[in-house]
């Protein structure tokens, strides 16, 4: 009992070492988080952040898990998201990233892509980010049309329901033409319907979801 004792103290002084050694020992009455804020090295960590978002993945974790820093770094960068999953069902962080960066949606919780301000959010800013809502969001109507009349192709991803929707389909074609080819079998075989949807299309297609989400974070065309 008494070695368990010792080994225990022991372990408790180096963790204590190891934080007077990075400047956050927290004072009498003020936590520890509330200790690292006032460190030379925290506030570097931010100032870096707040011009680089993306520098958050060479964060040390210590400044990973801190709220304030992440949500500045996605702030900065939305994509900075994938590099603080301890954060992806924070409601504020999450809004802080998807407002910058529809995509990073991606790396939000099942429960935050499922949450229809946050879908809308990021879907206004990229409606490609229409790919990582949760099913029932790609069957809300508000939802869909708020993203193809972002990007028109983004009609890729809604519910089958909605692409035989006629408004939903007419406003994806304004952005572009080529969204047609998501449009329910029935709609693309009624040559009026198409050649209505047609004349409202702009004269230079838009990019490809490809090139609107990087590569490597999802799907494209």
């Amino acid at each position: 009992m008494k070695e368990l004792e010792n080994n225990g103290a022991m372990l408790a002084q180096t963790e204590l070492a190891v934080k007077e050694k990075r400047g956050w020992r927290a004072l009498e009455g003020q936590s520890a988080i509330e200790a690292l804020h006032r460190t030379e090295e925290w506030r570097e960590q931010y100032r870096i952040v707040q011009q680089d978002g993306l520098a958050l993945k060479n964060a040390p974790q210590d400044f990973r898990s801190d709220r304030e820093l992440v949500a500045e770094a996605c702030w900065a960068n939305g994509l900075a998201l994938q590099h603080a999953p301890d954060f992806n069902d924070d409601w504020e962080v999450v809004m802080c990233a998807v407002s910058k960066n529809g995509t990073a949606l991606m790396w939000a919780s099942d429960v935050l892509q499922a949450d229809k301000e946050v879908v809308l959010r990021a879907v206004k800013e990229n409606g490609g980010a229409l790919a990582y809502a949760s099913q029932e969001l790609r069957r809300d109507r508000d939802v869909v049309l708020a993203a193809v009349q972002q990007r028109g192709m983004a009609l890729r991803y809604a519910a089958e329901e909605l692409k035989g929707d006629r408004d939903v389909v007419k406003t994806a074609a304004r952005q572009s033409k080529r969204a047609l080819m998501y449009a329910a079998d029935f709609l693309r075989k009624d040559p009026a319907f198409v050649q209505e949807a047609s004349t409202q299309a702009p004269p230079d297609p838009e990019p490809g979801l490809a090139e609107v989400i990087p590569p490597g974070y999802g799907p494209g065309l």
